[in-house]
């Protein structure tokens, strides 16, 4: 079965000098005010945890297994630990 082409192109093209721009998005000029960023890195961990907690909790009340669920959780801490003890925090210049 033969497939139609389209007849013009979707994307629209930009010069080079737009493409080389690097001053997207900025509102005032040339201040170079600080951006607040957000630490991913405590999302992560916060998302970590609350899977750990799912899937221990689904070791101990399907399975009873209470050894799991303390594998489970406590290797969940270490990793958290060393993942958040190893980095600096966001506001952190030193």
């Amino acid at each position: 079965m033969p497939v139609r082409v389209p007849d013009k192109p979707r994307a629209k093209a930009i010069s080079k000098d737009d493409a080389r721009r690097t001053d997207f998005g900025r509102r005032g000029g040339d201040s170079h005010e600080p951006v607040d960023t957000i630490d991913w890195l405590a999302w992560w961990t916060l998302s970590l945890a609350v899977s750990a907690v799912f899937i221990a909790g689904l070791a101990f009340f399907q399975e009873g297994d209470v050894k799991g669920a303390a594998a489970v959780l406590g290797g969940t801490a270490i990793i958290m630990a060393l993942a958040l003890g190893i980095t600096k925090a966001p506001g952190d210049s030193n």
